[in-house]
Formats: structure tokens, sequence, C-alpha cells
């Protein structure tokens, strides 16, 4: 995890975040692998929504913690499952003894195989 905060959110800058491989979800949790992978990300793609959606105050007073950079297709079928079920605002997973609100940072984005996707880590 690239520990940041909503005040040090990299824009318009060009970083390397850590991969991690979804390895199970039990509905609502998900659980995360590590890889040895990074993903060098250009945040000055992003648009404006999507920046101030990362580093605003979320509806539960959680704020951003991280980045992670997760694989597209698992990630949109975990998303889809979460919100049949209605736990979407309980989609997480537990990094470093701690839980996490998982939220992609672009609004929309299409799954595709071999594509990553940002995602925030909020607490």
């Amino acid at each position: 995890m690239l520990s940041i905060h909503r005040k040090t959110f990299p824009k318009g800058q060009t970083i390397p975040v850590p991969h991690y491989r979804i390895d199970g979800f039990d509905g609502k949790s998900l659980t995360l692998l590590q890889t040895p992978h990074r993903v060098e990300v250009d945040f000055s793609r992003f648009d404006g929504y999507s920046i101030a959606r990362a580093t605003g105050v979320q509806p539960e007073g959680w704020e951003i913690h991280g980045l992670i950079a997760l694989d597209a297709q698992p990630l949109a079928t975990a998303l889809d499952q979460a919100l049949a079920a209605g736990k979407a605002r309980r989609f997480g997973t537990v990094l470093r003894d701690a839980w996490y609100f998982v939220q992609p940072i672009e609004r929309h984005f299409t799954p595709q195989a071999g594509q990553q996707v940002v995602v925030g880590l909020y607490r």
C-alpha cells in the first residue's frame, strides 16, 4: 500500500503504485495479496471529479489513507456482487491489520484483461 493522505494526494504526478491480486471475496471483504509489481500511474489523466472524490471526506467521515492497483476484471466482478447484495458501502479489505473501504479513484472504468485500476483505501 502506498500511504497517502487527502492533502498529499499526487495530483498531476506520475508515481508507482503497489499492485495487489484479489485472492478471495466473501461478498463484502476482499482478500488481497501483494505482488512484486508496481503500476506507473499518471494522475494528471484523472478528471477533476475523480480527484475531488478521492481527496474529499466520505459520507461516513472516512478519508483516503492509501493507494493500490488491482486487476480490473476481478475488481469489477467483486464490486458488482457487493452492489447486488447491497453491501457497496461495506466493500473493503484488511491491510496492515486495519480495515479499509475500497473505492476506485476513477468513477467509471471498463474492465479489460490485463488492465489495472487504481483504488483508494479509506478509513
